[in-house]
């Protein structure tokens, strides 16, 4: 038998390697730590002068004080990266688990409530469809707040209907105690004020209720079964979108960062006067080699840290026409530093099209 094909999607080969590094002047990460590499080679340059051109020739330090924290400073910037990598890793878990729950929300719905229960099970599916795209607009609004939900979807979520009250009207609410009235007015601004990802999943549980009780089934066993399994499902889905919040909303401990951040300044900004004795002018490459290595792997750790990143190979109805003041989506290519969050509801919400419009 043939051995399967493994090159598939987008990966990194080892072939890569001379194309990695013609185009390192392009780097979007070079861009993003320019000024500290500017300000390392001016150091090394301005203590190369004085030491050549003014004799100042004590104007240097032992190299063992660099070496000893040396150590130190890698396993800060590891540990640094690694909190970064984990956020990522946790997201894109969390983007899988909702692909894997709306295909089988989907396919459920299709198989098994389409056929009791008509009505809801196609609104129950018009949601399904948009959750994919109101996650990614949680995702990003909590980063770049340049997300918006196209009309469709608005639409779908605040238009007048059975869950949203005219301001004229007026709507008894049923709770432990009895009965009390609310004005529909104020039931709608509260509703309008709720994140658009809590909304679709209210929607969803509001329809899948109706629907065990619409049909001449709704006393089946089989189909409470299926009811019931749909609900823990819609569940799972909440518990993705408590994840995603997370991560959006919660950066990593700000005086880790900062430490790391004055520990490399520091580290590099003084390493020309343990250097310039034994290198003199080769200083200047070493210094820009060294400080770009470093610099660099603490600004992938940055970057990752959000990795909601808005658009991808193409723009999305998602993102609003100022994505472009945005410098991580407009000049990067998908996964380089993030999630194409945009790219990947596109595929889920088409993939659930696909499956409800099964017969």
């Amino acid at each position: 038998a043939r051995r399967p094909f493994t090159e598939v999607g987008m990966r990194y080969r080892s072939d890569d390697w001379i194309k990695n590094l013609l185009s390192i002047p392009r780097s979007y990460l070079l861009r993003r730590i320019k000024s500290h590499l500017i300000f390392d080679q001016l150091v090394c340059i301005l203590v190369l002068v004085a030491r050549k051109k003014l004799g100042w020739k004590s104007l240097s330090i032992p190299f063992v004080a660099h070496t000893l924290l040396g150590s130190f400073l890698g396993l800060l910037l590891v540990f640094r990266t690694n909190s970064s990598y984990s956020r990522f890793e946790e997201a894109r878990g969390y983007w899988a688990k909702v692909s894997s729950i709306c295909r089988s929300l989907a396919l459920e719905s299709v198989s098994f409530i389409r056929g009791f229960a008509p009505k809801n099970a196609e609104v129950f599916e018009k949601l399904l469809i948009a959750f994919p795209d109101v996650l990614a607009y949680t995702c990003l609004a909590g980063n770049t707040m340049k997300a918006r939900l196209p009309p469709s979807i608005k639409d779908l979520l605040y238009d007048k209907d059975e869950d949203l009250m005219n301001s004229n009207e007026k709507s008894h609410v049923v709770n432990g105690a009895g009965e009390r009235k609310v004005e529909g007015g104020e039931m709608k601004n509260a509703t309008i004020e709720i994140d658009p990802s809590t909304l679709v999943l209210h929607k969803l549980f509001h329809h899948l209720y109706q629907a065990s009780a619409e049909g001449e089934y709704k006393d089946s066993v089989l189909f409470r079964l299926h009811i019931s399994t749909m609900g823990m499902e819609l569940c799972q889905l909440g518990d993705a979108l408590s994840g995603c919040e997370k991560i959006v909303k919660t950066p990593v401990p700000l005086s880790y960062s900062r430490h790391t951040s004055r520990f490399l300044t520091l580290w590099c900004g003084t390493l020309p006067l343990a250097i310039v004795q034994e290198l003199g002018w080769l200083s200047v490459p070493v210094m820009f080699t060294v400080s770009w290595l470093l610099y660099g792997i603490e600004e992938i750790g940055h970057l990752i840290e959000q990795p909601f990143v808005p658009v991808s190979v193409k723009p999305s109805y998602l993102v609003s026409d100022d994505v472009n003041d945005d410098d991580r989506s407009s000049k990067t290519l998908p996964y380089d530093i993030g999630m194409p969050v945009c790219t990947l509801a596109e595929q889920i919400r088409s993939e659930v099209k696909k499956i409800v419009s099964l017969e």
